[in-house]
């Protein structure tokens, strides 16, 4: 289990950032945001 699923998050309009948590309307801006900031840091893969 995921210890990120105890947050209130509304996984149908928010895309949580892997590394940060940070959260996202979309899953464009979450790319453009790990893109930008956290480019040296191996996440695996997208999200699917």
């Amino acid at each position: 289990m995921d210890p990120r699923d105890d947050e209130n998050v509304e996984e149908s309009s928010a895309f949580p950032c892997p590394v940060c948590e940070e959260t996202f309307d979309s899953q464009q801006k979450l790319a453009e945001h790990g893109e930008n900031e956290h480019e040296d840091t191996d996440i695996g893969s997208k999200q699917p």
